[in-house]
């Protein structure tokens, strides 16, 4: 009798776990969706509306997210190339913002910056109640043309130093980080210090190493030091999707990337096509390499993989552009052309389309339709 009990005891005991855990799962799957390695739900994202610490003004970023206070200081940083920020206030004050990751080539546009090093811009904005205050850089209304470069897999060491060097040696207006960038604990960090310093902005991909290490959830401190996991913008006459395929997604609609894509497919449904589009993110749908095709390195589930495929499909995505493999490949997938530019390491290649490590050179202009890419070496 006595163990009759003690064994009634424990089994409530696995029950009640079993329920609560298969209620946290059944939770994150159809509430938020379900992300691994490891498993948790998906990821919140960082505020882009937020009221000041000193709760005496507000600020409604559309472009650029919070990222921390300082003092009386709010600090936003910008992750497409043109943000805009409405700063309210309940009474008459000074309202100090800091925005980082904004192109030395933007004009000061209504509210001019207090002073500008490097690619921050700190505002001291005289502001009343009742009206907005606009900080809208922008870039010459004339701008025909454009030039972008990508890489991936750099690290947050030297080598992304030498890759962003090498960007700005093209002139481009900015760059596209192909993830993985947390290669050592705290490489994130210094990564952080090396592009508030650079003279080109950077938009990243989330990749693997970015989104956890063991239990460790990395991708925190992306999300607030790097930039959000998805995103999108317009320039030119381009359209540019950030994507996060750092971690398996269930179900593959869930999630803010879901979200962003079920909104792009319902306008692409109403809307005719008015602009290339080009998706980058880390994970390729498919690897490329010779005999790679099963068991290679690229999206680790069928039913991700082929719905992301299906949405580029409804999109019409003219141009995909992946890291995670470390090479530089040009090849094509469901019909959309796609560049592998992963060996920001640079590493010695193998079985390589390119005998050494490359940075990808995008061009567009309203001359000539579509984008111009070509390979440039990282040294």
């Amino acid at each position: 009798m006595n163990l009759g009990r003690r064994w009634s005891w424990r089994g409530k005991i696995f029950l009640v776990l079993g329920l609560s855990l298969g209620g946290f799962l059944g939770l994150g799957w159809f509430s938020f969706g379900l992300r691994l390695p490891p498993l948790q739900w998906e990821p919140a994202d960082r505020p882009t509306q937020l009221e000041s610490a000193t709760q005496n003004f507000f600020v409604e970023a559309q472009g650029a997210y919070f990222v921390r206070q300082d003092k009386d200081t709010m600090v936003f940083r910008a992750f497409v190339p043109e943000p805009t920020l409405v700063v309210t206030a309940k009474e008459e004050l000074r309202a100090k913002i800091i925005v980082q990751n904004l192109s030395p080539k933007l004009l000061a546009g209504p509210i001019a910056a207090s002073s500008i090093l490097g690619l921050t811009r700190q505002y001291d904005i005289p502001v009343t109640p009742g009206k907005g205050f606009l900080i809208m850089p922008r870039f010459p209304s004339d701008k025909e043309s454009f030039r972008f470069a990508a890489i991936g897999d750099t690290g947050g060491e030297a080598e992304l130093q030498a890759a962003v060097d090498r960007a700005k040696s093209f002139d481009v207006d900015f760059l596209l980080h192909l993830g993985d960038i947390e290669y050592k604990e705290g490489g994130l960090e210094r990564a952080a210090l090396i592009l508030n310093q650079a003279i080109v902005p950077t938009f990243a991909a989330i990749g693997n190493h970015d989104f956890h290490d063991g239990l460790r959830l990395v991708h925190r401190d992306f999300a607030e030091l790097i930039g959000p996991r998805n995103s999108e913008f317009v320039f030119g006459g381009v359209q540019f999707l950030n994507l996060d395929t750092a971690a398996d997604t269930y179900p593959a609609g869930a999630g803010s990337r879901g979200a962003l894509l079920a909104r792009l497919t319902e306008k692409a449904d109403e809307e005719s096509k008015t602009r290339e589009l080009v998706v980058f993110t880390h994970r390729p749908l498919d690897d490329p390499r010779p005999g790679k095709a099963e068991d290679g390195h690229a999206l680790g589930s069928k039913t991700e993989r082929d719905w992301l495929a299906s949405s580029f499909a409804t999109l019409d995505v003219d141009l995909l552009l992946h890291g995670h493999i470390h090479q530089s490949i040009q090849f094509e997938v469901e019909g959309i052309t796609a560049y592998i530019v992963g060996n920001g390491l640079q590493l010695k290649e193998v079985d390589s389309s390119q005998e050494q490590a490359s940075l990808l050179i995008g061009e567009w202009s309203t001359l000539f339709p579509g984008i111009t890419c070509r390979w440039e070496t990282l040294q």
